[in-house]
This record gives structure tokens, sequence and C-alpha cells, in this order.
């Protein structure tokens, strides 16, 4: 089974939007792949999906423990300062020390660019949803 870091542009984008970001997070809360995060990740999505999206905190809060109840959650420390933007290196360092084989992202400005850190693939929602077809 492989070892998974979802980006929080993917949760906030899954819950707002659907599509392909709402599979990755069915997968995950099946258990599908294992699932690391972190507080940071889980901080942002609670921000973005209380203060951008506007929905009530309890639901916030359920879909978030959710998550917690089917990952590992690891806390970064910021010893990884591999591109500028902090909150990305967090990101990184916690796919690291999570043992990640992919990182799923949509952030194209700082992450997808990449394309792997460290033996971490870094992939977009469709990319990583290939692994998934039957």
């Amino acid at each position: 089974m492989i070892t998974v870091c979802i980006d929080a542009n993917i949760y906030i984008s899954g819950i707002a939007f659907g599509g392909k970001p709402l599979k990755i997070l069915e997968l995950a809360l099946n258990r599908e792949f294992h699932l690391v995060t972190g507080p940071n990740i889980l901080q942002e999505v609670r921000r973005n999906l209380l203060g951008k999206l506007d929905l009530k905190p309890q639901r916030v809060d359920q879909f978030l423990s959710d998550i917690s109840d089917v990952a590992s959650v690891f806390v970064p420390q910021g010893e990884v300062q591999y591109i500028e933007h902090k909150a990305d290196n967090l990101v990184l360092e916690l796919a690291l020390i999570g043992g990640c084989d992919v990182l799923v992202t949509g952030d194209k400005k700082h992450l997808l660019p990449i394309g792997s850190f460290r033996e971490i693939q870094i992939e977009p929602p469709s990319k990583f949803l290939e692994r998934f077809k039957s």
C-alpha cells in the first residue's frame, strides 16, 4: 500500500467543488492508501473551509476528525528549506518524515514544477488517480 500526503488545496477543492479531489478524499477515507497529514495542513484546510467557503464549524470539525482518524499525523519542524515558499517547505517535510511515496497537490506554482523530492513523487490529482483505475 502506498503512503500519500494530500496537500491542503486538494482537501479544499474536494469539499468545495467535488471532482477528482473529492475522489481522492473518498479513497483516503476508505483507506485505499496510507494517509499522512499534519497540523499545518489541517489548520490551513480548517481556516479556508470556514473563512473562504463559509462552511459550518461543526461540519468542518467532523470532516477533519474523519481525516485524522484514518491518517498518521506528523509535525514538521521547519527543517526542510528546499523552495522559497515556507508553507510548502513544511508540506515537503511532512511528506518526508511521513515516509510518503506520493504528494498530491494542485499547487502549480511551487510544488508541481518540482516533480519529485527525495524519492517522493509530486503529482496532480489526475495523475494520482490513474493508480486506482481498474
